[in-house]
């Protein structure tokens, strides 16, 4: 075989590298029949399974690649591979509240729907839709990386039990769901409490035998191949333990030799790993790779982040990693950052992964370190995930790195990183800025053609001029967003939304009517309907829509429903509700002020004036405008009470 026949097939790169293998990449994914085997037949057998595992031994790629494709579940109802995080929807302020793990984890089970769509939506609510009458019973439902919902962030504390509560509810309600969860094992115990004492699959590290075959099957009809104990080399350099081989370390090494192969190499000789480039290189590149991905992610100095990464680990544990890394000016995040790169482990303390990234820590060149991609779209991605965890410095770095990456004609990217600017404004409670934007990004995308892109723009804008207080054209602009999309029920959910804020409750329940007309099921509009009824007082009318909803209500409905049904006479059921709303302790105003009419209504005016008076001080949502005037005149009405 000539050499330019030959590289027509090695050009092919077999080795997925340091990340999880796709669903696609199931012909290169090797080594894990006999945990294939167990799993399957655990998730076939058990309506709740659980893999579990250290960081990097291989959960994601085994669901991905193999399992949800094994032929056994062919025939069966299985959704995607899900998980409870990811890119949160361009617009975020078009979107009415929503649980953040919820909405992802919907978004990665039907990614061709829109996030709108989905927003109002539980976990139950959708499930039961999926697993309809005619779809195969039983129904496989897997969800990846479930610590992420463990993982400590002021954006997304507030949602962890809520996320919780609808696995809890969807395990318990849909008998013939499979649930399988997939949890890194520092967070098993956090499972266990959330759902009771679990049994779960353990993976272990790849054994010699595995990883050999996993070095070797996926080259077969590359054109190359491996001479007797080449592979065997590559897996005893890379051994964690007897008989333990890390994966991560294993496709870190194989995935750069290959690259660095000479065209004219068929037979992958002994002298060939050690040469190209090697496996101490090929640590190195690994560790310098994930360095200068965390610092150009985080805005720090790659030297400055290298530095500290080998005084604080190469020694040892790094007890007090948080405090040194506060000491040094880093991102807390910094070390969630390396722990997902595979260089870092929590057990706790931090410390490296393994032994075997010491040296090449130590030995670190400045050739390096150099990020994997350098692109606006891989400032794009990390604008997404630092925008999910909360991390709007990280967010808003990442963003203006896009834009100066992208270029005056790229005008679709320009456009998705304004819209990420006016997403930081938004979540920064900075209307004025949010709608600039917005607007901004809108009038691209309009040049663009992308109209469904226009439309939610223009609901965020919406949404954002009525927290500065600009009524009219808040109206005014959802209004447009509802006439490029007239069949969207999401914007006419909106559109009759923001008219009960602004004061217009008919004008309100009469577009809400209108989408339940379209979709009596549409849990969002029963929602906002519902309360809106209860607020105009008639009672009956928002009981029928509000207890179509009932385990799903938010804090301000389970409150419109004590106030429903302190209107129809029911005193001990507005009560149960009351004391759930009041024992949450919620600093929902909406909430607050309904919870204060219902004891007006029962003649409790003191306590009614000290809920009016805690609702004016909410924030987590505030009163809207003419919710504000209705608590002060509740204060107004009580003696003393103004």
């Amino acid at each position: 075989m000539t050499v330019s026949v030959m590289a027509h097939y090695v050009d092919r790169q077999p080795y997925v590298g340091v990340r999880p293998f796709r669903a696609q990449e199931a012909e290169q994914f090797f080594g894990r029949s006999e945990a294939v085997a167990e799993l399957a037949d655990r998730w076939r057998r058990h309506r709740l399974s659980v893999l579990t595992g250290p960081p990097g031994s291989g959960k994601t790629s085994l669901l991905h690649a193999r399992l949800v494709s094994d032929t056994t579940f062919r025939t069966a109802g299985v959704l995607p591979v899900g998980r409870p995080f990811g890119p949160p929807p361009a617009a975020l302020a078009a979107l009415p509240e929503h649980n953040p793990y919820t909405l992802a984890l919907l978004c990665s089970w039907v990614p061709a729907t829109p996030p709108s769509h989905l927003a109002g939506l539980s976990l139950y609510e959708f499930l039961r839709r999926a697993g309809h009458p005619g779809r195969p019973s039983p129904f496989f439902v897997a969800i990846d990386q479930v610590e992420k919902v463990f993982e400590r962030h002021a954006r997304l504390d507030p949602h962890r039990a809520d996320f919780l509560a609808q696995l809890r509810e969807a395990i318990g309600e849909l008998p013939d769901l499979h649930l399988l969860l997939s949890v890194r094992q520092e967070h098993l115990a956090d499972l266990e409490a959330a759902l009771g004492p679990l049994e779960p699959y353990v993976l272990a590290p790849l054994t010699a035998a595995d990883a050999v075959e996993a070095v070797e099957r996926p080259v077969q009809g590359s054109g190359r191949w491996y001479a007797d104990g080449a592979a065997e080399d590559i897996v005893s350099a890379v051994a964690t333990g007897r008989d333990a081989v890390d994966p991560v370390l294993l496709q870190a090494v194989c995935s750069r030799l290959w690259a660095s192969l000479p065209a004219d190499i068929t037979a992958i000789t002994v002298q060939d790993v050690h040469a190209h480039p090697g496996v101490e290189r090929s640590l190195r590149e690994f560790c310098g790779q994930a360095i200068a991905d965390v610092a150009a992610e985080h805005n720090v100095s790659t030297l400055r982040l290298a530095s500290w990464l080998q005084r604080t680990f190469a020694t040892g544990p790094g007890a007090d990693a948080a405090e040194a890394a506060a000491r040094e000016g880093l991102p807390a995040a910094v070390l969630a950052a390396f722990q997902d790169r595979y260089v870092l482990e929590a057990r706790p303390p931090y410390r490296l992964r393994h032994e075997l990234l010491t040296g090449p820590l130590m030995n670190l060149d400045i050739d390096d370190l150099h990020p994997g991609d350098t692109g606006p779209e891989r400032h794009l991605s990390a604008t997404a995930s630092a925008l999910f965890r909360g991390d709007l410095a990280a967010a808003e770095h990442n963003a203006g790195a896009a834009l100066a990456a992208a270029g005056e004609a790229d005008l679709t990217l320009l456009a998705r990183a304004q819209s990420r600017m006016g997403d930081i404004a938004h979540l920064r409670r900075d209307p004025q800025r949010a709608v600039t934007c917005y607007r901004t990004a809108a009038a691209l995308f309009e040049a663009l053609q992308d109209n469904v892109a226009v439309a939610y723009l223009l609901a965020a804008i919406g949404h954002s001029l009525l927290a500065q207080g600009l009524d009219v054209e808040a109206v005014e602009t959802l209004r447009s967003a509802v006439d490029r999309l007239p069949a969207d029920l999401t914007l006419q959910t909106e559109l009759g939304r923001t008219l009960w804020q602004v004061g217009h409750s008919r004008a309100g329940v009469t577009v809400l009517t209108e989408v339940l007309d379209a979709d009596s099921h549409t849990p969002e509009a029963l929602r906002t309907r519902g309360e809106m009824l209860a607020d105009l007082g008639q009672a009956e009318s928002a009981l029928r829509d509000l207890d179509q909803v009932r385990p799903h209500l938010r804090p301000e409905g389970r409150a419109a429903r004590a106030l429903a049904l302190i209107g129809t006479g029911d005193s001990r059921g507005a009560e149960e509700e009351m004391a759930a709303v009041l024992e949450a302790g919620s600093g929902n105003g909406p909430a607050l002020l309904y919870a204060a009419r219902v004891r007006a209504l029962g003649g409790d005016r003191t306590a009614a004036a000290d809920l009016a008076r805690l609702s004016l001080a909410a924030t987590a949502p505030a009163l809207t405008r003419h919710q504000y005037a209705e608590a002060a005149q509740l204060l107004g009405d009580t003696p003393g009470g103004s």
